[in-house]
């Protein structure tokens, strides 16, 4: 069927460690959770989980069931992989966060998840995203003033750009 992998890594600053882990997503056929044949236990993934890792000082691992596509926990895969509070602590913490991930695939797709990976990139699902309903009408910059904004331009936006911004779908704007 398929799954889509993401590895994420926090850090404890009280104990000074490192906690990667996986979020995983497995589609399975609905008979999954009633085959006894096939079904496997959280009991079950943690003694193959430490089998794998070769490290029986594991003791956790969450196995939940996505009630249906909008589920939160679903939402676990698409976050980031580390959090900025975690790696920006000091640099000594950011250079092993660099070391560790840098050139990593920090997310997989397979089977039909990467089909539809595909399929995304590709704007075949177009149809199924919404479009921005906002009507863009002004260009406005600001600039970081030290304790406050500073308007640096307001404008309207000429034809062209009110062409090309409004009307996108949601999540799909270019911004240069």
């Amino acid at each position: 069927m398929g799954y889509v992998r993401k590895l994420e890594v926090t850090y404890n600053e009280d104990r000074d460690d490192y906690h990667p882990h996986f979020h995983v997503l497995i589609a399975v056929n609905k008979s999954y959770f009633t085959d006894k044949d096939y079904y496997i236990s959280r009991d079950r993934w943690l003694e193959l989980w430490q089998e794998v890792t070769k490290n029986p000082l594991i003791t956790q691992v969450d196995v939940r069931k996505v009630r249906n596509g909008r589920d939160d926990k679903v939402y676990e895969i698409a976050k980031y992989s580390a959090k900025d509070s975690d790696y920006l602590i000091n640099q000594e913490v950011f250079e092993v966060f660099y070391k560790a991930l840098k050139g990593k695939r920090l997310i997989v797709f397979s089977g039909l998840f990467k089909d539809a990976m595909t399929k995304f990139k590709n704007g075949e699902l177009d149809g199924y995203k919404e479009k921005d309903v906002t009507k863009y009408v002004y260009a406005i910059m600001y600039n970081w003033g030290g304790k406050k904004y500073i308007e640096l331009e307001k404008r309207y936006l000429t034809d062209d750009e009110l062409e090309e911004i409004n009307g996108k779908l949601i999540d799909e704007k270019e911004v240069d």
